[in-house]
């Protein structure tokens, strides 16, 4: 399989707002996405995800291998998930989550040797504005 590079790195926290804090007012990252659940920090470089540890967005409930303080997943751009789950079922690699849609675009899941969750995902792309 292909992938077509880092996405984002997803950190699970503790405090979303600490967190927050840490990275918008001390860093100065830009905010791209925020909810009661994440907040998306970074730019065209590369972008961070905090994660409230104790919850997900929806009754999936958090990643696997995300339920603790410090615990990471990777995410890297593809074009297909489905077609990298059937490459990673093929190449024996452990898929957590099967290919399946979110607010954000379509991913898959696999588990990396220690357990870490990597996602594969197409992320929607943007809208452009209505013009005015």
């Amino acid at each position: 399989m292909d992938t077509l590079g880092l996405e984002s790195l997803i950190l699970f926290v503790s405090d979303l707002g600490e967190s927050r804090a840490f990275y918008v007012d001390g860093l100065g990252l830009p905010v791209v996405f925020e909810d009661d659940v994440i907040v998306v920090v970074g730019g065209p470089a590369g972008r961070v995800v905090l994660h409230r540890n104790d919850q997900g967005h929806d009754e999936r409930g958090i990643f696997p291998a995300g339920d603790g303080v410090g615990g990471a997943a990777v995410r890297f751009a593809v074009e297909d998930p489905d077609e990298c789950e059937r490459q990673a079922a093929q190449a024996g690699l452990s898929v957590l989550w099967p290919a399946q849609d979110a607010a954000w675009g379509r991913f898959v899941v696999l588990a990396d040797p220690d357990g870490r969750s990597v996602v594969l995902a197409r992320m929607n792309r943007p809208e452009a504005p209505a013009p005015s």
